[in-house]
């Protein structure tokens, strides 16, 4: 079989030389997506043939995932996809230490989200995400608000480097670009990519991105540092806190650009089914102009394998702020006590009963352990709150691919002894 479609793409490719003197107008752009498609095929024999499928099935174009990724596949004008998920919590009134609190049970419409494109040419592409969360209110704004966590333009040149510029999601792990609920295991995001690799981050800048020989892709770009003192107005940035680097997000309105910082990614896929890869974060976090800089930096490596029904993920992340630009801070403001060192990282793993089906049915298992105050400056002291132990068994049903019913059980532990123990139900789809 594959060497009919090898002879069959040569073939196709050479014939441009035999029907005329000179190429038409767009053959090149035609052969390259010739080729891709061929490269795609041949994948999926060579996966056929292993047991293997290919990684993130979810997964779609340039890091996105398939519904965020559609605009790149249409033949051109508008493209509209989108996701959502309702979330029920149970949060356990018995606490770690062994004293009780309020039973807390809710059920929340946690986020609605649309995703639209538009396909000027086969070479400029723009493509944005809108999203409504918690039922169209937000954490700041009770009378409602509507998000932008992605708008930017794609300038696509070659396979191995195309240009964009916007607000971008930041490429680092897994769920802050592939964050369609079907496209992780538990009802929740993992706590190490909420809190240690913040989601969504999204700021602006540009930057660029392709496909390299050897199954690398990769991402580079140049966007707005974060706000480590944040701008201290209600609904804006926070800031820094004991809890992590999340805060300082400016999430792209009237960000601040005192100080920039460099992010990027590179992903091997070796093998169907398997990738390993590393991302960074680098940059200046004060943007009061005074002071000292505040040079946060990000560092994670993540792999995955899926194959047979099985598939595992593996990610460890590490943060470092700058001692001399958070000990310059103010004594007791709140950003002086982020961690100078945060670490967090999982191990997960599932199994699909029904492998080789139409439906999925997959148990899992995630183990977590993370610290947002590893280390802190002198005068501050670390709250052994935020040093914690999370471990959770649940199971994943997907009826067809673009729909995900989940349930699992959170043991969350940490060295303060205050954990409370959770369990989750979520629905979630995608299109």
């Amino acid at each position: 079989m594959k060497p009919l479609l090898t002879t069959l793409a040569l073939a196709l490719l050479a014939s441009p030389a035999f029907t005329q003197d000179a190429p038409k107008p767009g053959t090149e752009k035609r052969i390259e997506e010739l080729e891709r498609k061929l490269d795609i095929l041949s994948h999926q024999l060579e996966a056929k043939e292993t047991g293997a499928m290919p990684v993130a099935q979810e997964q779609g174009r340039f890091g996105l995932g398939a519904p965020a990724s559609k605009v790149y596949e249409s033949k051109g004008g508008l493209s509209i996809g989108g996701y959502g998920e309702f979330l029920y919590s149970n949060l356990e009134s018995q606490v770690q230490d062994g004293s009780r609190a309020p039973n807390e049970r809710s059920v929340d419409a946690l986020r609605l989200v649309l995703y639209t494109g538009y396909k000027f040419s086969d070479r400029i592409v723009f493509n944005s995400e809108l999203e409504f969360e918690h039922g169209g209110y937000s954490d700041e704004h009770r009378t409602g608000e509507v998000k932008v966590e992605f708008a930017y333009l794609d300038f696509l040149m070659a396979k191995a480097m195309n240009i964009r510029a916007g607000m971008m999601l930041i490429p680092v792990g897994f769920i802050n670009e592939l964050h369609e609920p079907p496209a992780f295991l538990g009802s929740r995001r993992p706590f190490t990519e909420t809190r240690i690799i913040p989601s969504s981050w999204n700021e602006n800048g540009v930057g660029i991105h392709g496909d390299l020989p050897g199954n690398l892709t990769y991402r580079v770009y140049l966007v707005n540092g974060l706000s480590a003192l944040g701008r201290g107005v209600e609904g804006e940035t926070e800031g820094f806190n004991a809890r992590g680097i999340r805060g300082g997000r400016q999430a792209g309105k009237e960000a601040s650009a005192a100080g920039l910082a460099w992010t990027g990614r590179l992903d091997w896929t070796f093998m169907p089914g398997a990738m390993v890869g590393a991302s960074f974060y680098s940059g200046n976090s004060n943007q009061s102009g005074a002071g000292p800089a505040i040079i946060t930096t990000l560092v994670d490596f993540h792999a995955e394998y899926r194959a047979n029904g099985f598939q595992a993920r593996g990610l460890f992340a590490q943060v470092t702020n700058s001692r001399g630009g958070v000990e310059a801070l103010a004594m007791g403001s709140a950003p002086r006590e982020v961690g100078i060192k945060q670490f967090g990282g999982y191990l997960e793993a599932g199994y699909d009963l029904l492998r080789g089906g139409k439906q999925a049915l997959i148990p899992f298992l995630r183990w977590e352990r993370l610290n947002t105050q590893s280390e802190v400056v002198s005068g501050v002291v670390a709250s052994g709150a935020n040093d914690q132990t999370v471990l959770t068994a649940g199971v994943n049903y997907k009826p067809i691919p673009n729909i995900a019913v989940k349930a699992d059980y959170q043991k969350i532990e940490n060295r303060a002894r205050s954990g409370r123990n959770q369990f989750n139900i979520a629905l979630g789809y995608y299109f």
